[in-house]
This record gives C-alpha cells, sequence and structure tokens, in this order.
C-alpha cells in the first residue's frame, strides 16, 4: 500500500464515533421497505467497490473531512464548557444523519455528471435519504432544530444554485476563469450542515460565517485535485472543466467526437483529443501548477480552522498535504518519462 492509497491518521483516531454513526445508517438503510431496502443494500456495495468494505467512503485519503470537522468541532466546545455531556449522545445521529444527506447528493452528482451510466432507480432511494438526513437532525437536535435548519437551507440552496451555475458552465464554451471555478467551488455548500448542527447544540450558530469561510476554501482545495485526479472522467463525460478548458479543450472538439457515426472512429479521435491534452496537462506541467494552487488553498483552509478553532485540523492537514506531495511527485514522474519519449496516461 502506497501514500496514496493509506487513510489518514488523523482520521483513524477517530473511527470510533464514524463506526457508531455508520451503525445508526445502516440500520436506517436495512429497515426500509422493499425494494428501497435491496436499492439500498446495492448503493453501499457500489460506493465500496475497490475496498474492504462500504464503511471507508468517509474515510479513505480521497475523502474530505466531512464527518471529522464536527467531531473536531465538538471537541473544541466540549473543551470550553459550551458543549454539555448530554449532547454527546446527538454526535453520531448527527453524523449518521450527514452521511444520508451525502448518499443524495452523490446520486444525484452521478446523475447530472452521466445520465447514460447512471442508476436511476437510486434517485428514489435518494428520497429516503433525504428523509432519513431530515429525521436525524431533527431528533438530534431537539428545540435547536428550527434554528439550524435555517443556516441549513443556507447551505443547500448554495450547493443547488452552484451545482448548477458549473453544470451549465461545464457543459458551454464559455469562458472559465479562474474566479469563476472559485464561485462554483461552493457547490460544496453541504459540508457546512454537520458544522452547524453541533454548533447548534452549543448555541454557537454565531460560527457560521467562520464555517462557511472554511468550507469555501476546503471547496476550492478538492476542487483543483480533483480536476486534476478526475480529467480522463471529464473528457469522456464531455465536461469542460476548468483545468480542461485552460488545456485548452473546446465545445467544438466534443461536438466533433460525438457527431461520429462510427464507434471505432469515436474512440480514435478521443484518444487522439486525450492526447494533445496530455501535452499541456504533463509536459507543459499544467496538472503540477494546478495541485501548487491546491496544496496553497490547503493551507487557507488550515488558517480558517485555526480561527474556528478546530484542534484535529492541524494534523488532518499534514496528512492531506503529504498525500498531495505523493501525488505531485507521481505526476513528475509522469511528465518527465513523456518529455524522454514514452507515453503514459
Amino acid at each position: 500500500m502506497t501514500l496514496l492509497d493509506a487513510a489518514f491518521p488523523s482520521y483513524l483516531a477517530k473511527q470510533a464515533m464514524i463506526d457508531a454513526a455508520w451503525d445508526l445508517c445502516e440500520r436506517r438503510f436495512e429497515a426500509l421497505p422493499a425494494p428501497l431496502d435491496e436499492i439500498g443494500a446495492r448503493f453501499l456495495r457500489s460506493v465500496g467497490e475497490g475496498t474492504p468494505s462500504h464503511r471507508a467512503y468517509f474515510s479513505g485519503p480521497l475523502a474530505p473531512p466531512l464527518l471529522y470537522m464536527p467531531l473536531w468541532l465538538a471537541d473544541r466546545l466540549t473543551a470550553e464548557g459550551a458543549l454539555p455531556a448530554r449532547a454527546q449522545a446527538s454526535i453520531a445521529p448527527i453524523l449518521a444523519g450527514t452521511m444520508q444527506g451525502y448518499f443524495y447528493v452523490r446520486i444525484q452528482d452521478d446523475l447530472l455528471d452521466d445520465p447514460a451510466r447512471a442508476d436511476h432507480e437510486l434517485l428514489l432511494l435518494g428520497n429516503a435519504c433525504v428523509a432519513g438526513m431530515v429525521l436525524a437532525y431533527t431528533e438530534a437536535l431537539g428545540p435547536r432544530a428550527p434554528a439550524f435548519f435555517q443556516a441549513f437551507d443556507r447551505a443547500f440552496l448554495a450547493f443547488s444554485r452552484l451545482t448548477l451555475a458549473e453544470q451549465r458552465v461545464v457543459r458551454s464554451d464559455d469562458p472559465y476563469p479562474e474566479a469563476l471555478f472559485e464561485e462554483h467551488a461552493g457547490k460544496v455548500a453541504f459540508a457546512r450542515a454537520p458544522l452547524l448542527a453541533v454548533a447548534a447544540l452549543a448555541d454557537a450558530l454565531h460560527l457560521e460565517p467562520s464555517i462557511t469561510t472554511l468550507i469555501d476554501h476546503l471547496g476550492v482545495a478538492y476542487g483543483l485535485a480533483n480536476d486534476v485526479l478526475g480529467w480522463p472522467r471529464d473528457l469522456r463525460a464531455g465536461h469542460r472543466t476548468y483545468l480542461l478548458a485552460t488545456a485548452g479543450l473546446t465545445r467544438a472538439d466534443l461536438d466533433r467526437i460525438a457527431a461520429l457515426s462510427d464507434e471505432h472512429a469515436r474512440a480514435e479521435a478521443h484518444e487522439a483529443l486525450a492526447e494533445r491534452l496530455r501535452g499541456t496537462l504533463y509536459e507543459g506541467m499544467l496538472l503540477r501548477r494546478t495541485l501548487e494552487r491546491a496544496i496553497a488553498e490547503q493551507g487557507r483552509a488550515a488558517e480558517s480552522a485555526r480561527a474556528l478553532g478546530l484542534p484535529g485540523f492541524e494534523a488532518y492537514t499534514a496528512d492531506r498535504l503529504a498525500w498531495l506531495g505523493a501525488l505531485d511527485r507521481e505526476i513528475l514522474a509522469m511528465s518527465l518519462k513523456r518529455a524522454l519519449g514514452g507515453r503514459s496516461r
């Protein structure tokens, strides 16, 4: 196992609470009426592909700290005496609700990104996930739920609005400047939800602006890194992402391939286009420059986390920066191989 595959030590330190949340989430899925229970089991198998278990989904090195940040915030609030001991029992249900909410986001994203490959039946499981999320948050927060849901509404609308805005741009030939990419990166606003829920437990919803700033920085950092990792998939799906637009991809390039009636001709044209882009991405060092920006933005996220007082974020940042460094070295090796006459995807 390489550094790129290993779970972060900062994540493993909180695994017991994550497992408790998984227990609640799995029981919810198992209790769904047929055939939703079968679809739920199918979905969990799909998110666990390539790992020992679906329980690795939120804990692998590719996963952002969605479930860990609320735990770190709870640590801070507990240390300050702002989070009463009786509130600790609400943490696992908040995480379980967040899991279900994120599954809904994942199902929706898969359908938007590649409708031809998406499992459309999962949309109906998504309905059950949203209901489970709302129920979990409501029961966990009790009388504090109404104030929380006002902040949640702002986050969910931001996620929806910015996801739609990004979808429209990546399917167009419009200019895609850096400022617009950073705005679209705010689509990760759902990640505010568990932090807001923990803050609500402590009557600390005044932290919402600081939470928003932190999530915005993480959105840019992960958006840049995910563009680097996912550019072949994005190209196959016909998405002119910020990275691919910067590399010179045009809508005309994609339309020419789509217009070819012969499958073999389409495959050859796609590969020729991909190879053209690789020249800019690898030899032109665009992938490495993009990772440099991701590393810088990760540092800004760390500064925001310090301002918010998240005690576990420093260790996570060290883990994440080490992972990004390993990815950068791998890309450098590929770039040098190509420059010396080899060809690598």
